[in-house]
C-alpha cells in the first residue's frame, strides 16, 4: 500500500502574488472553501505582502473567492507599526505618554519650583539669605 503525503507550501511575505493564490487553491482542495478562506485570512495576517493588492489579478481572485484582505492588511500593517511602540515591552503607548506626559510633568515640576521660590523669598529677611555663607555664620555667632 503507497502513502501520499502532499505538502502545502506556506508563503511568506517575499513570496509572489501566484504563490499566495495557489496556496488557497491547496487549501482549498485538502478542506473545502470555507476553511480554506480562514486559514488563508490568518495566514495573510502573519505573512502577506501588501503589494498584492494593488495587482489586478490578484484583487479578482480575492473577488472571486470572496476573501477580503483590507482588514487583514490593515491588521498586519498596524502589527508592524505597533512593535515599534511596543519596545522592552513598555507598551504600545509608550509615544503618547512620552508626548504628553513629560511636558505635564515638566510644568508641574516648573511650578512647584517657582512656588517654593516665591514663598521663601515672601517669608525670608536679608539676614536668612546670610546665614546661607559662611561669613553670615559666623556673623550670627558673634551676635549671640
Amino acid at each position: 500500500m503507497s502513502v501520499v503525503i502532499q505538502t502545502i507550501i506556506v508563503p511568506e511575505s517575499a513570496s509572489q502574488c501566484s504563490e499566495w493564490m495557489a496556496y488557497f487553491n491547496k487549501l482549498k482542495e485538502h478542506f473545502g472553501e470555507g476553511n480554506a478562506r480562514i486559514i488563508w485570512l490568518k495566514t495573510w495576517q502573519v505573512n502577506g505582502s501588501t503589494s498584492c493588492t494593488s495587482k489586478g489579478d490578484f484583487n479578482t481572485f480575492l473577488k472571486k473567492h470572496q476573501i477580503d484582505v483590507s482588514n487583514a492588511a490593515t491588521a498586519a500593517i498596524a502589527g508592524i507599526s505597533d512593535l515599534g511602540g511596543d519596545l522592552l515591552g513598555l507598551g504600545k503607548n509608550v509615544s503618547k505618554i512620552i508626548a504628553y506626559g513629560a511636558p505635564i510633568l515638566l510644568v508641574a515640576v516648573l511650578a512647584t519650583v517657582l512656588y517654593s521660590i516665591t514663598r521663601i523669598s515672601k517669608n525670608s529677611s536679608v539676614s536668612d539669605l546670610a546665614l546661607l555663607t559662611p561669613e553670615g555664620q559666623v556673623v550670627n555667632l558673634l551676635k549671640k
